[in-house]
């Protein structure tokens, strides 16, 4: 199966992927697609699959709407280890499932794919989006294995330099406009919080160029418009059309990512950091930062700043290894 998947994942990175971006720009979503690809070859299938042993022999997983990529590296893992896999697509945009089943099937391997909620009899469940939707197909799967990947965050900490911060948190908050759980809904700072809000208005406005942002849910401007506000009132902010950044008080930090605009908040140091934190700790994913770990409690990734949305594989998800602890041995609850 090895062998077979590589070559799929090949055909699919040759592929156009603009068509299969959820909104994003050409640009973006080729690099995100590339990006997403690379660190699938064959030591790292070998090695992801050997730390999910022992892998049931049928799983679904199901995709959510926003980060177009996900489920490609599940898939890889999941097929090359071989289990067949059933992706149930987000009815929104289902096209990255469509294609990705296509090349798959095409190499032989047993990839498919349907909109619909139902799924077919597997062994395991992957199931992501929100808190609400993966607590009910954890209701509605009582027999099943369910691996729940529910609503989750990331943070950015910010030490050292603020230029080189900037240019590295660019890409971060860039890959895929702000979506997903890796990407930083806030960066906080111990130093010069306004100068770095500075340099990243400077590299937002320079990835423009390279990478234009894509498609904005207009029920987002509401809240766009409000942390401008805010900004404007109690920090300071940077905008255009296309990117923002604001610098406000820490406790108006907000849970949640806005597309291309970047939230920074002050802080003492990693201590302060983490009592802040604290009441948000079951839903933290990543912690991207220049300096070292300040152990923030929740916490199940931490890289260096423009790695947020560019995780390793094999590792540890959520908490968990990739598709680890989903085989169930017959009659265990």
């Amino acid at each position: 199966m090895l062998e077979a998947t590589l070559s799929a994942l090949a055909h699919l990175r040759a592929q156009e992927a603009g068509p299969l971006g959820q909104g994003l720009g050409a640009a973006n979503a080729q690099a995100c697609m590339h990006q997403a690809i690379r660190p699938l070859n064959e030591d790292s299938l070998r090695a992801a699959v050997a730390q999910a042993q022992p892998l049931p022999s049928s799983v679904a997983i199901v995709v959510p709407y926003g980060v177009f990529t996900t489920p490609i590296e599940w898939t890889a893992i999941a097929v090359a280890g071989g289990a067949s896999v059933h992706l149930k697509a987000p009815q929104r945009d289902p096209e990255l499932v469509r294609r990705l089943a296509e090349v798959f099937q095409k190499e032989g391997l047993p990839v498919t794919w349907s909109t619909d909620r139902t799924l077919p009899s597997v062994d395991a469940v992957l199931a992501f989006g929100s808190d609400e939707s993966v607590a009910d197909i954890q209701r509605d799967h009582p027999y099943t294995t369910v691996a729940p990947y529910g609503h989750k965050f990331s943070i950015a900490l910010v030490t050292g330099n603020p230029t080189v911060a900037a240019r590295c948190l660019a890409m971060d908050l860039v890959r895929y406009d702000g979506r997903g759980c890796m990407a930083p809904a806030a960066i906080f700072c111990d130093g010069d919080a306004m100068e770095l809000g500075l340099q990243l208005s400077l590299a937002l406005d320079h990835a423009q160029g390279q990478w234009p942002r894509g498609e904005v849910d207009a029920g987002l401007g509401p809240e766009w418009r409000r942390r401008l506000g805010l900004a404007r009132v109690l920090g300071r902010a940077w905008s255009s059309s296309d990117w923002a950044v604001t610098v406000s008080p820490s406790a108006h930090f907000a849970p949640s990512a806005l597309p291309r605009m970047a939230n920074v908040h002050p802080v003492e140091d990693g201590k302060e950091l983490a009592r802040l934190l604290q009441p948000w700790s079951a839903w933290l994913s990543t912690l991207g930062t220049d300096g070292p770990d300040p152990q923030l409690p929740g916490v199940h990734r931490v890289c260096r700043l423009g790695w947020m949305q560019a995780p390793v594989i094999p590792r540890n998800h959520d908490g968990r290894s990739m598709l680890g602890g989903l085989h169930r041995e017959n009659g265990e609850d």
